[in-house]
């Protein structure tokens, strides 16, 4: 605490503190208060609670070869204790997150600790109660606001946790290569953004990547707040690390799972059925019929996400059975919607409505914003594909506002995709262009290939339609290149299917003839349906009613 300020009101303010820290054990990933020293005279006052076996993070992650999954599951923990302490009443600012501040108990789980620096928000912003240490071994991770000066704040606290996230994922410090303060200092001053090739070393997961680049904005108004940090993070793949105990050529199901969702992700369906199948084998010879449910749940993501219709119903109805056996509702609700569609792009949208409103219901009853979006953007769709266009915008200018509110990127951009169809199918290509490009864009950045390789499909068919026959060609290979890269072929056949009618308008029958070929070869692998390459150039409302995942 500063010396400059008069002890008594340092007493009242410290042990206000106090009281809110004492009560913090509530949160299992915030460390256990055990008592305090203070000495008011000399300004001097220590929160005490307890080591943990495994020490903290940094020195956790050098002992242990992490595979990703568990390394995000040390990130959720982190955000999840940092946004506990953001959203208590008053809230608090815990004032130095870094690694050295943050130990792995017993259970291989993230634990919050060292509250020295932390402070009440009163009215008037965050109350200056600090240790005499200050800033002192923190540089790295101290917001461009703090070193002029500012209080610390919650937005302070999500600029730090982007660095300790950057820890955990790479095990380096913050400016590693910098010894001096004065290094440190300058360049936080020198650049918008910290200058770290994030994009490759963070590439199995470019939504976290994306998500630390909006916490590291100078203005802290518009970096996000610690809940939608904790959105972004729980939707991605994750397991509590390995103890170092096991055998780590035998990785757990748990792991497996995840990895399964991962290698999904990067477009590696081969390897993403391989993890998920050895893992519901272990998890049958364990008797675990929550770990088998899960397993059936990701594996009918995996066959929808890569245009495989069949399996993917017969696991989605695997998983069904298995969640209401357990009474596991939002396991059931996840299972209805993955079916619902996956029936709307084998079958009828008649028949896929039910199972997802079904899954809206359940959704809404528990507040899960992220299911309660994916949901009304699928009926979005299935409503704008039944020329309901007004109900359609309806469900998906909802989603687009819980995922807004929420921090949802990923839910945030799927919808939008699917209110630029309506903008096309309504006849305004202008808006459905400039939505299409953000969406691409937003793929690219949130490696969401799917929402990648259709945007570019929808500009290249807009193109086409408006006989800019080079750029449509031109925008038809992207799409065709991205679609490959993550085994789409729903989109891959669609976008070659549009490639040919190019081909064929520029006279070009060879290289048409080529992409035919391809197509039919797509046809037999997905059973996605024979397409019409050689129908009439679309023209009507009802041409545009192409179906999107």
């Amino acid at each position: 605490m500063s010396a400059a300020d008069d002890p008594d009101e340092l007493k009242r303010a410290f042990t206000k503190e106090l009281l809110v820290w004492s009560g913090l054990e509530a949160h299992p990933r915030v460390a256990r208060f055990m008592g305090f020293y203070a000495d008011f005279e000399r300004s001097e006052a220590w929160l005490l609670s307890p080591w943990e076996p495994h020490g903290n993070i940094a020195d956790f992650i050098s002992r242990r070869r992490l595979e990703v999954p568990e390394k995000l599951s040390l990130v959720y923990d982190t955000i999840d204790a940092l946004t506990f302490l953001h959203q208590l009443e008053p809230p608090v600012c815990h004032g130095d997150i870094k690694s050295a501040n943050v130990l792995v108990n017993c259970d291989c789980r993230a634990v919050l600790c060292d509250f020295g620096l932390a402070r009440l928000h009163e009215d008037s912003g965050f109350r200056r109660l600090e240790t005499s240490t200050g800033f002192k071994g923190s540089i790295r991770w101290c917001s461009p606001e703090l070193l002029d000066g500012g209080p610390r704040t919650s937005s302070s606290d999500i600029y730090a946790w982007a660095w300790l996230v950057w820890e955990i994922m790479t095990g380096e410090l913050p400016y590693q290569d910098a010894m001096a303060d004065y290094a440190i200092i300058r360049r936080i001053f020198e650049s918008s953004r910290p200058q770290v090739d994030g994009e490759s070393r963070l590439s199995d997961c470019l939504q976290l990547w994306e998500l630390m680049t909006r916490c590291w904005v100078v203005e802290p108004e518009q970096r996000p707040t610690g809940s939608m940090c904790r959105t972004a993070v729980v939707l991605l793949p994750r397991c509590t690390p390995h103890s170092g105990k096991v055998d780590p050529l035998s990785p757990s199901p748990e792991l497996l799972e995840n990895l399964g969702t991962l290698e999904s992700w990067k477009g590696n369906s081969e390897e993403s059925i391989a993890h998920l199948e050895m893992a519901l084998r272990l998890y049958q010879d364990r008797d675990d019929s929550n770990g088998v449910a899960r397993v059936h749940s990701k594996q009918a993501d995996v066959f929808y996400r890569h245009s495989r219709w069949v399996p993917s119903i017969d696991h989605a109805t695997a998983a069904l059975t298995k969640f209401r056996s357990l009474d596991d509702d939002l396991g059931a609700a996840d299972a209805l919607f993955t079916l619902g569609c996956a029936i709307y792009m084998h079958s009828t949208a008649e028949e896929a409505t039910p199972p997802l409103q079904e899954a809206l219901e359940i959704f809404r009853i528990h507040s899960h914003d992220v299911g309660t979006a994916n949901c009304l953007e699928r009926l979005g769709e299935i409503c704008r594909w039944n020329l309901r266009l007004t109900e359609a915008t309806t469900y998906l200018e909802d989603a687009i506002a819980i995922t807004s509110e929420s921090g949802n990127k990923v839910g945030e951009t799927g919808a939008a995709k699917c209110l630029a169809y309506v903008f096309w199918q309504s006849g305004d290509n202008a808006r459905a262009v400039a939505t299409f490009t953000v969406t691409a864009e937003a793929g690219r950045r949130l490696g969401l290939g799917s929402v990648l390789c259709d945007s570019l499909y929808c500009l290249a068919t807009i193109n086409y339609e408006e006989g800019n026959y080079e750029d449509s060609r031109r925008v038809y290979q992207e799409s065709i290149s991205a679609a490959r890269s993550i085994d789409d072929g729903f989109t891959l056949s669609k976008s070659l299917e549009g490639l040919a009618k190019v081909h064929r308008v520029q006279g070009d029958f060879a290289q048409a003839a080529t992409s035919l070929e391809e197509l039919w070869t797509c046809y037999q692998t997905c059973h996605i349906g024979i397409l019409t390459a050689f129908g009439p150039r679309p023209s009507s409302r009802k041409s545009k009613n192409h179906k999107e995942m």
